[in-house]
């Protein structure tokens, strides 16, 4: 009973927009399915009218609401665009027509519909006229003329077919519409408009629909594969079984991140499960902040500052001797400023391994809260405790760089070179200082002896001499290389620590720990309760999977009917962004099933050049590509123009 059908959506349009005012909207959506045996499938949207401005008692968010909401459904490529244009209106101020060629360029799937033509004031029959003999405002697809039932003919119970006559009456009688094609008017000819324009845009789409479902199929059964149980729960035995199951899974990709070993495909579709390669972005943050920590070894305030403490602390060392307690203490002092970056990577490398181990749970145990939290809570534990031990072991580090010491030649190398660098810098100031000189006395041999000789007698005085400052300058010199040493050495130890102490042993204890569980039945009955809104998505996805099925089904049983063909070649200018081509594999040709937006409102270059969805590509300037990716391939390393070679219907 359409009465009954248009009360209820009344009513369920009040319960949408209850609360909201009395001039309100909602995006959400009534969907009313009608079924019968001999129709075929068609989704009809009824989209509200275009708002221009709010009344007394709308929300004014209403007009950018209602914009939102068509255009969502306007720029959807498989819409078929039904412009409806009460015929007593000045098209000029129709917006609708605007938005649709906006989306819909070439018109290829946008019919303008007249109504009301019983309502055109007397003089404007000639304007509608123009509207509707594709003049004015023309469409690709032209317009079709509707006359509905009035109010009066509905309150009064004119049936659909009686209303059909009525039309068919208006126009053969009308004193302008009659001497017009009567293909333009009435609600059967337009249902055969749009039934030939829905069966040509379900050939074009239909491959491309495949690809979609297939692909969402895949995905379906993918997710459901996540939820999918490890076996039964129900005694106390097999309880027992599932428990060392999912521990025997869970250490082994456990293991294979913390050792960087990512071949397995749940490692590889989830990257942040990746332990070990985000592990080494920590440890390069830890040798930065240690690098920074370095004392400025080459400034000369550095080189005084040094002169004044050695003087502080010297003791009974004879004139000319440097003090080994200044070194010692200076180097305590540098490797202590190691202590915070050293504790922030034991802290943050403790963090990414619970992270990583807790989002690994996520991924493999989805259907368990309860015994999802349990793992938590021992992996929460285990890597405090290995937190607290990694803690000790660098503090045992320090202690030991704390002592100076090494058997390794790098420090008698680097302190030469340093002491040999030194001196190179001396001579070339010597010689720097002899350019100045005036060009009698740089001419003479002895001149120029004398002066690079003064200078190098200079520098040798202020770094080779009983003093303050050359003591200074040789302790900068040794400093700097066993610093360098003594830094590298740390920054190794420490990351192998948190690798071995933080990570490396966490699977072994986790599994240890997890074991435990085996022999408690009342926990393990409530770990194996199967969270309620895991089973309400497994089951949305069982509907969703079987509708997709079905849907996979019923598209592999329809034949593409395709009509004679023609070949014809197109020249296309490639833009900024492309051809903007949307291409699709059927039966090993390459279809055009469709064109990307392009950004900032530019226009298609394909679509623009002719291009059509459906069209089969046959060559790239005027070579055969073997095979579908080749094609793709071919198309990106076009540059300029292109020519294609296409076969269309």
């Amino acid at each position: 009973d359409p009465n009954h059908l248009s009360r209820l959506m009344e009513k369920l349009t009040d319960s949408l927009t209850r609360g909201k005012g009395s001039a309100s909207f909602s995006t959400d959506s009534i969907n009313v399915k009608v079924s019968a045996p001999t129709v075929p499938d068609l989704t009809v949207v009824d989209l509200p009218g275009i708002i221009r401005t709010s009344t007394a008692g709308q929300d004014p968010r209403m007009i950018q609401q209602v914009n939102s909401l068509i255009e969502s459904f306007l720029t959807q490529e498989r819409t078929v665009i039904l412009c409806v244009i009460p015929a007593n209106q000045d098209i000029a101020t129709v917006d609708i027509l605007e938005r649709a060629q906006k989306v819909d360029p070439l018109g290829e799937r946008t019919i303008g519909v007249l109504t009301k033509p019983d309502l055109i004031g007397p003089g404007n029959e000639e304007e509608v006229m123009a509207v509707l003999l594709n003049v004015r405002k023309p469409l690709q697809l032209g317009y079709t003329m509707l006359k509905n039932r009035t109010q009066k003919e509905l309150a009064q119970g004119v049936t659909s077919e009686d209303a059909k006559r009525i039309e068919k009456a208006f126009f053969q009688s009308h004193p302008h519409f009659k001497s017009c094609d009567p293909k333009l008017f009435g609600i059967e000819n337009l249902t055969t408009r749009l039934t030939h324009l829905l069966v040509s845009r379900i050939q074009a789409e239909l491959v491309p629909m495949k690809t979609e479902v297939e692909a969402a199929l895949a995905s379906v059964r993918a997710e459901l594969k996540s939820f999918s149980s490890y076996g039964n729960t129900s005694g106390s035995t097999e309880r027992q079984k599932m428990l060392v199951t999912i521990t025997q899974e869970y250490v082994r990709h456990l293991t294979s991140v913390v050792q960087g070993e990512y071949r397995d495909r749940v490692i590889v579709v989830h990257p942040q499960l990746r332990l070990y390669t985000r592990a080494l972005g920590v440890f390069e943050e830890f040798r930065n902040k240690v690098e920074d920590t370095a004392p400025p070894f080459n400034d000369e305030n550095f080189v005084q500052i040094l002169a004044a403490q050695m003087d502080s602390l010297r003791g009974r060392e004879l004139p000319g001797f440097m003090s080994a307690q200044s070194f010692y203490m200076f180097m305590a002092q540098y490797v202590e400023a190691w202590r915070e970056p050293a504790r922030a990577a034991a802290a943050e490398i403790r963090a990414l391994t619970q992270e990583v181990a807790s989002r690994l749970l996520e991924v493999l145990v989805v259907q368990y809260p309860l015994l999802r939290d349990a793992v938590r809570n021992v992996a929460r534990t285990v890597l405090e405790e290995a937190h607290q031990n990694a803690v000790k072991s660098l503090d045992d580090l320090l202690r030991k760089e704390k002592d100076p010491f090494t058997v390794n030649d790098f420090l008698e190398q680097h302190i030469n070179k340093l002491r040999y660098d030194r001196f190179e810098s001396a001579v070339a100031n010597a010689f720097q200082e002899l350019q100045g000189k005036s060009t009698s006395e740089k001419g003479a041999w002895n001149a120029a002896k004398e002066s690079v000789g003064q200078a190098l007698r200079r520098w040798y005085r202020s770094t080779h001499g009983v003093n303050s400052a050359s003591n200074a300058e040789d302790m900068s010199a040794i400093l700097e290389a066993y610093w360098l040493l003594a830094a590298k050495r740390f920054i190794d130890n420490v990351c192998m620590t948190l690798d071995k102490v933080v990570m490396g042993d966490v699977a072994r204890r986790m599994q240890e720990e997890c074991y435990r569980f085996v022999q408690d039945d009342e926990k393990l009955s409530k770990f194996f309760e199967e969270d309620v809104k895991i089973l309400e998505k497994k089951k949305e996805l069982v509907e969703r999977r079987d509708r997709l099925s079905k849907a996979s089904a019923a598209m592999a049983n329809i034949t593409v009917r395709r009509g004679r063909t023609r070949q014809l070649r197109v020249t296309v200018t490639i833009g900024h962004y492309g051809l903007g081509l949307s291409l699709a594999e059927e039966g090993g040709r390459v279809l055009v099933k469709g064109f990307r937006p392009m950004p900032k409102g530019q226009n298609n270059p394909a679509q623009e050049a002719g291009v059509k969805i459906g069209d089969i590509m046959e060559k790239v300037d005027g070579l055969r590509p073997g095979s579908f990716q080749e094609t793709i391939d071919v198309l990106q390393r076009c540059s300029g123009t292109v020519v294609l070679t296409l076969m269309r219907n």
